[in-house]
């Protein structure tokens, strides 16, 4: 069979083994669940659900640009419930997207997040509380995640690893407590860092952090060259060599830049893209500017997310009909894409290769 005689659609993509490496768990929250929470805990942040909703989501055809995508996540922050309110929205993620055929799901989030989800805010403000959270609750927090998240993945047949991400506008010392996970129990257990928020906040700050993580053998991934009015390229540029990364998340703006596509097609660091937040941000125009085409032809180890699923109201299978249907990328690159995302994944050697086999296994070849 031709290449150019398969034509994908949604129910095929779904049917075919995917790895996602850059889904916030905290953009991937069920909106039903959301409102229970709300309304379990006398919340008065949103009047009715479709308060809520217009708040968490960005509308079809919209594209907010970057600070107006990062606005959406102020409307998640009010008080869930206890641990078991965290393993529940944990599972949850993971079940969607099982659900949408994904077999390995590599989940990133903020245990300072989730703690301040799970205390009692009333009269406190959520600068203060977060310069009160302790290692201690960034650990407890985080413990829960991960039990949600395994105990679904087993019951779903599917590999999930996980990703500490730190906060740009917190600085060094609102991040400490998750940055110190490394050195608790649960610091065996994790297996990146990331570091995520609003570009205009330096990063260099953070050096120290990703040379302790890389040290313990942990994957590097940061969020860089995503703001179109940002420093771009040289975002990139540095979180490659100062930071050490070994993903970057989104990296669009490195199309600017040939030198630098040179530099991540040789060094191998794969990017994280995400075509519909990346149209929403205002990262690229629309879909048929996409770099996504561009990176690939270079060399570079380019692969399909969906960000923030739930806020972007997209699954991967609707990002992968996206990028054949309206970035023009074919049915090979999507295969490759995957490929990419399996070698490029956190887990260890030997279970990346297994991952990798199962894809090729999973994909027709053409």
């Amino acid at each position: 069979m031709k290449p150019e005689a398969i034509k994908p659609d949604l129910g095929l993509l779904r049917a075919l083994p995917k790895v996602e490496l850059h889904r916030h768990l905290e953009g991937s929250l069920r909106l039903s669940t959301l409102w229970e929470f709300h309304c379990r805990n006398r919340q008065r942040l949103h009047s009715s659900f479709e308060s809520l909703r217009d708040a968490c989501t960005v509308a079809p055809g919209v594209r907010p640009g970057f600070q107006g995508f990062l606005a959406h996540f102020p409307g998640l922050r009010f008080r869930y419930g206890g641990l078991e309110a965290v393993e529940r929205v944990a599972a949850e993620a993971v079940a969607d997207a099982a659900a949408d055929g994904i077999v390995h799901l590599e989940l990133r989030f903020s245990p300072i997040f989730w703690a301040l989800r799970m205390r009692r805010a009333a009269g406190g403000k959520e600068q203060t509380l977060r310069r009160r959270v302790q290692v201690e609750e960034a650990e407890g927090a985080a413990e829960a995640v991960l039990r949600g998240a395994r105990r679904e993945a087993a019951e779903r047949g599917i590999s999930v690893a996980f990703i500490v991400t730190l906060k740009r506008d917190l600085g060094v010392a609102g991040n400490e407590p998750q940055a110190r996970l490394l050195e608790r129990p649960i610091g065996r257990e994790l297996a990146g860092l990331d570091l995520a928020g609003d570009e205009a906040f330096g990063q260099g700050q953070f050096v120290g952090f990703f040379r302790d993580w890389k040290a313990a053998g942990r994957g590097i991934t940061v969020h860089a060259g995503e703001d179109p009015h940002g420093a771009g390229a040289d975002n990139v540029r540095r979180a490659v060599l100062e930071l050490g990364c070994d993903r970057i998340g989104h990296g669009v703006q490195a199309r600017k830049d040939r030198k630098l596509l040179g530099l991540l097609a040789r060094r191998k660091t794969a990017l994280e893209l995400c075509l519909t937040s990346n149209v929403q941000t205002r990262a690229c125009r629309g879909f048929s500017d996409h770099p996504l085409r561009r990176m690939l032809a270079a060399g570079i180890a380019a692969t399909i997310n969906t960000d923030d699923p739930a806020i972007s109201q997209t699954t991967l299978s609707r990002e992968y009909l996206r990028a054949t249907v309206r970035g023009g990328v074919s049915f090979s690159q999507l295969r490759t894409c995957t490929l990419n995302a399996a070698r490029s994944s956190f887990l260890p050697a030997q279970a990346k290769v297994a991952l990798a086999e199962r894809i090729r296994s999973g994909w027709p070849a053409h």
